[in-house]
């Protein structure tokens, strides 16, 4: 087995010739048989510097119409450069058993930058350029070969030994989900590897667990997505699921506002945002026990969207709402307040302002008391707490924090 090697000559100048190697560095070319796990171990601290032993490996001979080995490990422990942008890939490329690339991120897809490894083709020719490598319809094949392999044995992992799965998803998972987002092909494949926290159960689940204990007459997979699991385990957006038993999915890592959207179903079952518009009538268990009387209320909504009307997009009577006053919630085709985020992060700094719709509790004192007295007096205020309240519920920044203070003081002196 041959690998290049440079070398400068007694002139100085740099040459490249072939260099044998021995059995250690071309583990990947020996049978599986014929390994030890220690050899393999070995090669891996040897192939990606790194002194912890690998999570798992995966060795694969393809032979037919196409032949090449792989041989992938999972680390134990993530690649400092992990979330950079100019991270440094982890499989190396051979042709014939010659050393080409180390270099090339087109080798297996961004969502599995963390893997290392050896791919070694037979039917690639040995001066191919970066530029046809990302063109070529082998290395594609392989490609595509190669993550499937590695998803399977995932699979194989979570089914086999969850906890040790467990710690691969403490390490992975975030990138992982990545996936969900351009891997249209393999997503399926995904969606059975990504797990989530739950609003009823301790540690994570799978969505095949959370369809698994869905209600009898539960129409829709639900999920919150926020910056951290207290404040939307605690978010009044979930109060009516949490009074019906119903479980919801925290999503509180800054990559599910993108992806889970994008998913749109699992199993024939839609996942839903808690906080859209269309789920209103999905939480409802008895229509007839919780109907509204509108005209009650019909003065304060129009009021409420005159006073907010440069700040929200409509009002309406909640059914979802159990305990707090008010929730901010957006039309199903809006993005929300986490995706919006998150899009400004990926650089799309010119979205148009999307304007969230303020739904009100009938139930809670305050919105009751109003709908009585009918004294409208200081309803632009209520009006402005009421939505300044469910932004900070919500994780967002309030405009002008010293106008929610005047009004705040204003409520609490009264109230003295």
């Amino acid at each position: 087995e041959y690998i290049p090697s440079e070398k400068e000559d007694e002139d100085g100048k740099t040459e490249i010739k072939n260099v044998q190697i021995n059995k250690a560095s071309a583990l990947w070319r020996i049978p599986k048989n014929e390994i030890k796990d220690e050899e393999y171990k070995d090669f891996y601290k040897q192939l990606s510097h790194d002194s912890t032993a690998p999570l798992l490996w995966t060795h694969t001979k393809a032979e037919g119409t196409m032949e090449y080995t792989t041989l992938f490990y999972i680390p134990s422990t993530p690649p400092f450069d992990m979330f950079r942008v100019d991270y440094q890939p982890g499989v190396k490329l051979y042709v014939k058993r010659v050393f080409i690339t180390d270099d090339e991120k087109e080798l297996l897809p961004a969502y599995l930058r963390f893997v290392r490894g050896i791919i070694d083709a037979e039917d690639l020719p040995l001066n191919v350029s970066r530029e046809i490598l990302q063109q070529n319809r082998i290395l594609e094949t392989i490609k595509q070969a190669s993550v499937k392999k590695i998803l399977s044995e995932l699979k194989k992992l979570r089914e086999k030994e969850f906890e040790k799965y467990l710690e691969f998803y403490a390490n992975f998972g975030k990138v992982l989900k990545e996936g969900l987002y351009g891997d249209y092909a393999n997503k399926d494949a995904l969606l059975e590897l990504v797990l989530f926290k739950s609003s009823k159960r301790d540690g994570l689940i799978s969505l095949k667990e959370y369809k698994e204990a869905m209600k009898e007459n539960q129409k829709s997979i639900y999920y919150i997505t926020g910056e951290n699991e207290a404040m939307i385990k605690n978010s009044p957006l979930i109060e009516r699921f949490k009074k019906n038993d119903i479980e919801v999915l925290l999503l509180d890592e800054e990559v599910d506002a993108i992806v889970i959207p994008m998913v749109g179903e699992y199993d024939k079952t839609p996942i839903k945002s808690v906080n859209s518009s269309d789920v209103d009538d999905e939480i409802v268990e008895d229509k007839e026990k919780t109907k509204v009387d509108e005209d009650k209320y019909k003065e304060i909504l129009i009021k409420i969207k005159e006073a907010l009307k440069d700040e929200i997009k409509d009002v309406k009577i909640s059914s979802r709402l159990s305990d707090s006053p008010s929730c901010l919630i957006y039309d199903k085709n809006d993005p929300d307040f986490q995706m919006q985020q998150m899009l400004k992060q990926m650089g799309q700094n010119n979205l148009p302002k999307i304007k969230p719709i303020l739904e009100i509790n009938p139930d809670h004192e305050i919105i009751q008391k109003i709908a009585e007295s009918k004294d409208y007096m200081y309803l632009n205020d209520i009006a402005y707490l009421l939505l300044d309240q469910a932004k900070l519920q919500e994780g967002m920044k309030i405009e002008d924090v010293n106008a929610f203070a005047k009004r705040l003081n204003t409520f609490i002196a009264k109230g003295l």
